[in-house]
């Protein structure tokens, strides 16, 4: 059964993709941004901050489970789910069996992606993805290096990728 660790869900979305959606957090992300939206999401694995659990673990069954729920919404809305983070490529196999599960439950699907992956990765999951919303941090690599951590050579690559 696949699992995977999330840090929320945000029902009744409406700025993560066109309608109404359902905004899955996974947990786990490999830049380190300054600015960092949602640092919750950084680590992968679940925490204890403040006496506070971060993130648990979820199985492909109960998360749809939660997903189908607001169906209807979807439907009368043109909208659907959008899988965010952290990265959702940090968690590429469940992200892939919940892509799969959507797509055959008729739902809309966006990622919202940093583009910190492999081409093979994107490969993986194209087809089930409708929108990919591309959170494109910096274009001088020397900055981005500064402000995320990471060099964007492969983030850009795979934006080039996506546009073809």
């Amino acid at each position: 059964m696949e699992k995977g660790i999330i840090f929320n869900i945000k029902k009744f979305a409406i700025h993560d993709g066109p309608g109404i959606r359902t905004t899955i957090f996974f947990k786990g992300c490999p830049l380190g941004c300054d600015w960092c939206h949602n640092p919750e999401g950084i680590k992968s694995e679940i925490e204890i901050i403040n006496n506070k659990k971060i993130g648990y673990e979820i199985d492909k069954t109960n998360l749809m489970k939660i997903i189908l729920k607001d169906k209807i919404f979807y439907e009368q809305s043109n909208g659907g789910v959008t899988i965010s983070g952290g990265e959702p490529f940090a968690q590429i196999e469940f992200l892939k069996s919940i892509l799969i599960e959507c797509k055959k439950n008729k739902i809309h699907t966006t990622l919202d992606t940093c583009g910190y992956t492999t081409i093979n990765e994107i490969k993986k999951i194209y087809n089930y993805v409708d929108i990919f919303l591309y959170d494109l941090k910096i274009i001088d690599e020397k900055k981005h290096v500064i402000y995320t951590g990471k060099s964007n050579k492969n983030i850009l690559r795979n934006l080039k990728y996506l546009l073809n």
